[in-house]
C-alpha cells in the first residue's frame, strides 16, 4: 500500500456541514470529510447509514439540504447542468450493479461514454482508448463479447474499464466487491490498488468487505448516525478500545 507520506496535502474533495434528509429520515447530519490527492478513503458504515447517498451527493445526482461539497476546487451545489457534466468527466463512478448495457457488446459499452464527448469521437481514438482500458483490467480479449457471456468478476472489471476510459482524477466506488467470491474480490481490490498507483487516482470507496477495506484503504471514515464518527488507518481503528468502532473489526 502507498504510504500516507506520499500524498500531497491538497484536498481534491472537501465536504463541510453536509445534511441530507428524505422526509423524516435524516441520513447525513453535519458530515465532514476531505479526500487528499492520490488517496484511497473507505467510507465504512452499517447498511442504510447513508454511504451511497454521500457519493451521489458528491457527483451531483442528489442535492444536499445543506452544506458544501467542493470537488477539484468547484462547489458542486452551485454548478448548472453543463458544468456538472464537465466535472463528471473527471470523476469516475463505479456502480454497485456495474450498470452495463445488456444489449451492447463490451466495446459498445465502453464507447458509450466516449460518444458523449466530441473531443474523443474519432473511430481511431475511440478504438485505442477502448483497448487501452480493457488491457488495463486484463480483458482485451472480451472486446466483442456480450455482458451475459462474462462472469461476475469479469463484468466488474469491464465496468471499471468503462470508468477508466475517460481517465478520471477521482473514482467513486460503490461496494466494488459485493456479490463476488473471496478470490475474485481480492483480485478486484488488487486491481483498484494497481489503478491508484498507475494513474495516481484519488478514490472514495464504499464497502462492507473488510478484507477489501484492509487492502485498499489508506484511510477509513466511519459514518455513524449521519456524521463522521472516527477516521484513521485500518491499523489505528482496528486497535481502538471504542466498542462502537470495534464492532466493525471483530
Amino acid at each position: 500500500m502507498i504510504s500516507d507520506s506520499t500524498y500531497q496535502n491538497t484536498p481534491v474533495v472537501r465536504i463541510k456541514g453536509l445534511d441530507k434528509s428524505f422526509g423524516e429520515k435524516h441520513v447525513l447530519k453535519n458530515f465532514n470529510m476531505e479526500l487528499r490527492d492520490g488517496e484511497n478513503v473507505v467510507v465504512l458504515g452499517k447498511s442504510g447509514s447513508g454511504k451511497s447517498v454521500l457519493i451521489k451527493c458528491i457527483i451531483g445526482l442528489l442535492r444536499p439540504d445543506q452544506g458544501s461539497i467542493e470537488v477539484l476546487g468547484e462547489e458542486v451545489t452551485k454548478l448548472h447542468h453543463v458544468q456538472l457534466d464537465k466535472m463528471r468527466m473527471q470523476v469516475g463512478f463505479l456502480f454497485q450493479s456495474n450498470a452495463l448495457y445488456d444489449s451492447m457488446t463490451v466495446r459498445e459499452n465502453l464507447e458509450f461514454s466516449l460518444r458523449r464527448h466530441s473531443d474523443k469521437k474519432t473511430i481511431e481514438s475511440m478504438d485505442a482508448l477502448v483497448m487501452e482500458a480493457l488491457t488495463n483490467v486484463g480483458l482485451a480479449e472480451t472486446v466483442d463479447l456480450m455482458p451475459s457471456e462474462l462472469s461476475g468478476g469479469m463484468q466488474k472489471r469491464i465496468a471499471l474499464a468503462r470508468t477508466l476510459i475517460l481517465k478520471p482524477r477521482i473514482i467513486l466506488y460503490d461496494e466494488p466487491t459485493t456479490g463476488l467470491d473471496p478470490i475474485t474480490g481480492k483480485e478486484i481490490a488488487n486491481l483498484m490498488m494497481d489503478i491508484q498507483k498507475k494513474y495516481k487516482t484519488s478514490s472514495i470507496i464504499i464497502s462492507h468487505d473488510m478484507n477489501s477495506v484492509k487492502r485498499t484503504a489508506n484511510r477509513i471514515i466511519l459514518l455513524i448516525d449521519g456524521a463522521c464518527y472516527a477516521t484513521g488507518t485500518y491499523e489505528e481503528l482496528s486497535q481502538s478500545s471504542d466498542s462502537i468502532i470495534q464492532q466493525f473489526f471483530d
